[in-house]
């Protein structure tokens, strides 16, 4: 029975379980750091679990339109967001025509190997955070059995995709993950609270590293610091000294709602590997 969402955020191993798997994600992402931005961009991660979805249905029906009609029923991106993305998902080389339809109109595409790579990488680090929460398997009988990924996606694709509550984050975590590689920064900032503990409301962590962050995102370090100072006035995050240099605090309302809202997804994550099981 798949982890009810209550419990996975409120279990106290939830927050270092979640530090580790952003390790796990960057060692991946830093294999392939274009690839990483566009799933940290929410809209991005939505809309490309949405193609897989597609491309993994008999037959394959990943094309613009059938996307564009996927994504635009919940109004998650506009048609020419969706051609658009496809068209820098192609010259980047992430998918490619289907081989098995040459010179079909509408065009339908296929992922790259990286991508599949990545997305079994991905699955399986979700599996590992679910373990650590009841001393589960999953993990390793994934592994054992990655041939459950294109069932199990697509399922997972459809309750994230229908489920508001993924669809659209808290707005203070929102802001981070509604800017361009934001949910990067995310991650980083869950890394480097592992498993500190809350003193008065508040968590400390290391400084963020944005240039080193800014050249791992692609992105300028001007433009991540104005992502990040917006969380700041918004009073989630903060310095303890001088801005972009000193330690930092987290507050842990904000801690909370990120928690609570990947709990959504860690859910259906379980509950999408338990049904392809059988």
């Amino acid at each position: 029975m798949p982890i009810p969402i209550s419990s996975i955020a409120g279990h106290p191993l939830f927050l270092p379980a979640i530090a580790a798997y952003g390790n796990r994600l960057k060692n991946v992402y830093d294999e392939n750091q274009r690839l990483a931005a566009n799933f940290a961009f929410h809209r991005r991660w939505l809309i490309s679990m949405a193609a897989l979805s597609l491309y993994w249905q008999p037959g394959n029906n990943l094309t613009a339109g059938a996307l564009i009609a996927r994504v635009g029923a919940f109004k998650i991106a506009s048609p020419n967001t969706v051609r658009d993305l496809l068209d820098e998902l192609a010259a980047y080389q992430f998918i490619r025509p289907d081989e098995t339809r040459p010179g079909q109109r509408p065009r339908y595409w296929a992922p790259s190997d990286a991508v599949l790579a990545a997305m079994t990488a991905w699955f399986a680090a979700n599996l590992q955070v679910l373990d650590v929460l009841d001393g589960g398997a999953r993990a390793p009988r994934f592994l054992a059995r990655p041939e459950l990924l294109p069932v199990a996606q697509p399922l997972l694709a459809e309750y994230c995709i229908e489920d508001a509550r993924w669809r659209e984050p808290p707005e203070n975590v929102g802001l981070l993950l509604r800017s361009t590689s934001g949910g990067l920064v995310m991650d980083q900032i869950m890394i480097l609270l592992g498993d500190k503990q809350c003193v008065d409301g508040r968590y400390h962590i290391p400084a963020l590293d944005t240039r080193d962050m800014a050249t791992k995102m692609i992105i300028s370090r001007t433009h991540l610091q104005r992502t990040v100072k917006k969380v700041v006035e918004a009073g989630c995050i903060g310095w303890l000294g001088k801005s972009f240099d000193s330690d930092m605090w987290v507050d842990a309302a904000y801690v909370k709602d990120y928690c609570g809202w990947q709990a959504v997804k860690f859910h259906y994550v379980d509950m999408a590997f338990e049904q392809a099981l059988g």
